[in-house]
């Protein structure tokens, strides 16, 4: 019996070093998910961005008033800063609407053969 038990293991072992230098194929999931990140990444990055850069800018405007009470200052940062922070969820919206309707047609093919192959 552990004559058994060590040669299944020896075969598993060896299938999984197999696996590692097989040349792997793209199954079509896989490309459905590469395709959706690919239409919402550069939304998302670029709004990560610009809510960073706002969150600063608002945080250092505060700091003015706050720290050093320097009104004017302090709301010639901080209002721009809101600003910019606020406008990032809109600006991913629009990227990705416009990454979508470049996208759509591939996408729907490809997700129309995976659901008609199932």
């Amino acid at each position: 019996m552990n004559e058994f038990n060590a040669a299944n293991r020896d075969v598993a072992k060896a299938k999984k070093i197999r696996r590692q230098y097989l040349s792997r194929e793209e199954n079509k999931m896989e490309q459905l998910k590469r395709m959706d990140d690919k239409v919402k990444a550069p939304g998302k990055i670029i709004a990560s961005i610009m809510c960073v850069i706002g969150l600063l800018t608002m945080g250092s405007g505060m700091s003015q008033v706050m720290v050093w009470g320097n009104m004017t200052t302090g709301l010639k940062l901080g209002i721009p800063g809101l600003l910019i922070a606020t406008l990032a969820y809109p600006v991913y919206f629009i990227i990705t609407g416009r990454r979508k309707k470049k996208y759509a047609t591939e996408i729907m093919k490809l997700s129309d053969n995976l659901m008609n192959n199932e």
